[in-house]
């Protein structure tokens, strides 16, 4: 019961900075969207031919190497983690962290409008299962680690150039177990695209020629 009043007083004291978050979410997806409908010919073709063999390998049951696609996937989802973590450290987060977040949600969008672009109306579902609900914990983990990022290098330039003197060792305690948090979560995201998504997405095959 505390802990939920003190995330519902942080969600209050903190709105505008997570508003700024989804919105730099909501335009990195919306970017991505327009963006891959407006590629040249020649690189449309070329991505759709990855995209259609990847859907063709699924559809016919290739064998897939499976710790392979455990490794590269949490890879990536620590890569961004790691990179959000060490950005909110200093002053440069303030920056880089909200780019990151934008990046990774222009991937997401882009991705998505790549295959309804390939598929039409029958790629929709795979467009949702690509994001739902892996995607959409990831970039909630991601916006979490920003956020504590961006605030710890406010904090850092209000202490170097304002003078302003800061409790460091909390928040830094608090800092790390959201770093912790995020990698445990990111771990069971990774185990879920690639063990089941790819098999939910195989039961929708039957759309796409």
């Amino acid at each position: 019961m505390k802990k939920n009043i003190l995330i519902k007083k942080e969600l209050k004291q903190y709105k505008y900075k997570y508003l700024f978050l989804v919105t730099i979410i909501i335009l990195g997806l919306l970017t991505g969207i327009i963006f891959s409908n407006i590629l040249s010919y020649s690189d449309f073709k070329e991505i759709s031919s990855v995209v259609k063999d990847y859907f063709l390998n699924l559809k016919m049951g290739t064998d897939i190497n499976y710790v392979t696609n455990f490794i590269n996937t949490l890879s990536v989802n620590y890569l961004y983690l790691i990179l959000l973590f060490i950005f909110g450290l200093s002053i440069i987060g303030i920056v880089l962290n909200p780019f990151i977040l934008y990046f990774k949600s222009f991937i997401i969008g882009f991705s998505m409008g790549i295959i309804i672009a390939i598929y039409g109306f029958a790629g929709i579902p795979f467009a949702i299962l690509y994001i739902f609900p892996h995607q959409i914990l990831n970039m909630i983990i991601y916006t979490l680690m920003s956020f504590y990022g961006i605030n710890l290098s406010i904090k850092l330039f209000k202490s170097l150039f304002l003078r302003r003197e800061s409790n460091y060792a909390i928040f830094m305690k608090k800092y790390l177990k959201v770093l912790g948090l995020s990698a445990l979560v990111l771990l069971v995201s990774a185990a879920y695209e690639t063990f089941l998504a790819d098999f939910i997405m195989k039961v929708f095959t039957f759309l796409i020629k």
